[in-house]
């Protein structure tokens, strides 16, 4: 299964475009510090008792964005053009690629064409709804409806939005999104990874009452700082226990805790 190097394939296209009549220059860029990066950051293997290995790739990837926004800085590269914030995006396949789920493709990663309901169509047909997110980790399912030809949809185990900062527009986006992917599948568990938020906290905390997100990951204090590794490996572990919790036997204790099972 060929994984989502959104961040790759962003630079590949700006390649092949000429972006900006930078073309030798985004190359040598690719070559020299986008290849090497992130080979060295998917030569980690992490774990739960692993902080070192989160530490290291941590700084790889601090040392790599300051490369990054130097060069864009340079080159005159638009934001508009997801050039820095496509990298923010790559992260979460480089901390999950390696669970067993995935290398053994009992589930896969996606971004497109997730599955949010149901429709009936103009001419009275059922008709999938599918939404685009920044990063899910699903499992395909081919299904069949009346007569019409199976299809394949993606049921999200979880999505994921990547923004490099958070304010009160991109929230209310964000929330009714979540809302309908979990409608849909109400399995799901949905989350945010921002770099920084530039948002009121009243909005946070008001957001803690409803069950629209299962959780928001800040990586950053502000816009200048670097990203935090604690946050990496708490939002490493919180995706690694919601997959875990799809394996759950179907069963009940007699006694003790009935609705968690650690």
């Amino acid at each position: 299964m060929s994984l989502l190097y959104v961040h790759e394939n962003n630079i590949q296209n700006k390649i092949r475009e000429n972006y900006n009549g930078r073309k030798a220059e985004l190359e040598e860029f690719y070559l020299k510090e986008y290849l090497p990066t992130r080979l060295k950051i998917e030569d980690h293997s992490f774990n739960e008792n692993s902080v070192d290995e989160f530490k290291n790739m941590t700084k790889e990837v601090n040392e790599y964005r300051r490369k990054l926004s130097a060069f864009a800085n340079k080159y005159d590269i638009k934001s508009q053009s997801k050039f820095e914030s496509t990298f923010l995006e790559e992260l979460s396949v480089y901390l999950f690629e390696n669970f067993d789920e995935i290398k053994n493709e009992e589930f896969g990663i996606y971004n497109k064409g997730i599955y949010a309901g149901l429709k009936i169509g103009n001419n009275k047909d059922v008709r999938f709804i599918t939404k685009d997110v920044d990063f899910c980790i699903g499992k395909k399912a081919i299904i069949r409806i009346d007569n019409k030809p199976a299809q394949s949809i993606i049921l999200p185990i979880v999505a994921v939005e990547v923004k490099t900062y958070l304010d009160a527009t991109m929230f209310g986006e964000i929330k009714s999104s979540s809302k309908t992917i979990r409608s849909a599948s109400p399995s799901s568990q949905t989350y945010v990874l921002m770099g920084y938020k530039s948002i009121k906290d009243e909005h946070i905390i008001a957001s803690r009452q409803d069950a629209t997100l299962s959780e928001m990951f800040c990586l950053q204090d502000n816009e200048n700082d670097d990203i935090h590794w604690e946050v990496l490996y708490e939002y490493w572990k919180e995706i690694k226990n919601c997959i875990k919790s799809i394996s759950v036997p179907n069963q009940v204790n007699t006694h003790g805790k009935l609705l968690r099972i650690d």
